[in-house]
């Protein structure tokens, strides 16, 4: 339902206290955008403000693409996802070339 789960919630004020500055972090996300369309991976979003309040660099940014068929998601800064975004409810055919295309992306930010 577009919340952290229970292990982040375990961890989460242990994760706060986290100091990230000079570290670069890439986020991905498994979600469902159809049974949770108005919050399909908030929790990254989530995840993401408290990387960045923490010092880091994100990397890894993802196009939200018309592929999508979610209509709300906190992940989504200035039209793209703050990592990559994977459904394997819905698109599961889509997964592999997506992780690929990220990594491969990735690579060439922190070389």
């Amino acid at each position: 339902n577009g919340e952290l789960s229970d292990d982040w919630q375990d961890a989460w004020d242990s994760f706060c206290g986290l100091d990230l500055s000079g570290k670069t972090v890439a986020l991905f996300g498994l979600g469902d955008q159809e049974g949770y369309d108005e919050e399909y991976l908030d929790a990254m979003g989530t995840i993401y403000d408290q990387v960045v309040s923490s010092g880091a660099t994100v990397v890894g940014e993802w196009e939200v693409s018309d592929e999508y068929t979610h209509s709300e998601s906190k992940a989504v800064r200035d039209g793209k996802f703050v990592g990559l975004a994977l459904d394997e409810d819905n698109q599961d055919d889509l997964s592999d070339e997506r992780i690929e295309k990220w990594c491969d992306q990735i690579k060439g930010s922190v070389l």
